[in-house]
């Protein structure tokens, strides 16, 4: 598990540009989620702050959220605290609550929802070089660890440890690898 997630700096002027060259090259020879993602850090740059945006901001969030919401149907708002070279692949239909953290070098998924159970609850903490595929649904105080996959179509109701591969509905645990590589414990019922 990250040591902070919350760690994660809000992109300013000055280190917009390393957050746009990390997103560019998580997202090669797509367009689509290069736009999405240059405009996503724009916005966190012309908002200043998370929870007390500027004003002069409001035109441009705006216009990032009917492209992305109308347009291309994902939902990744600006809120959102998210580290340098998220992937997204095929975006459509990918929710993210703006409320969640997302770590650095994060793979989401078509169809992927983070967010919370209740209205108001907490939320997700997605930890760095965390995989989510196609489908998988995460929700509520859930902490994701570094270097884990979530597996397509799975449903994340609890935490997951570093390094560890979760499957099915509610998802479990079939592969947990130790910080030196090994294969620890393999579940395949």
């Amino acid at each position: 598990m990250s040591k902070n997630p919350a760690r994660l700096e809000w992109p300013q002027m000055k280190t917009v540009g390393s957050y746009i060259i990390a997103d560019f090259r998580a997202n090669p020879r797509d367009p689509k989620a290069q736009v999405v993602m240059v405009l996503f850090r724009l916005c966190q740059v012309a908002m200043g702050r998370r929870n007390a945006p500027r004003k002069i901001s409001y035109p441009l969030v705006a216009f990032y959220r009917l492209f992305t919401e109308l347009l291309l149907g994902l939902e990744l708002r600006p809120k959102t605290v998210v580290g340098a070279g998220l992937s997204i692949y095929h975006g459509f239909g990918l929710v993210v609550n703006d409320h969640c953290i997302i770590g650095r070098n994060v793979a989401l998924r078509n169809g992927v929802t983070i967010g919370n159970r209740i209205p108001g609850g907490p939320v997700p903490v997605i930890g760095d070089n965390v995989e989510i595929g196609a489908g998988a649904i995460v929700l509520g105080e859930v902490h994701l660890g570094d270097d884990c996959k979530v597996g397509a179509g799975s449903v994340v109701l609890h935490s997951v440890p570093d390094n560890a591969v979760v499957v099915g509905n509610p998802a479990r645990i079939v592969v947990a690898t130790s910080n030196l590589g090994e294969q620890a414990v393999t579940n395949t019922t």
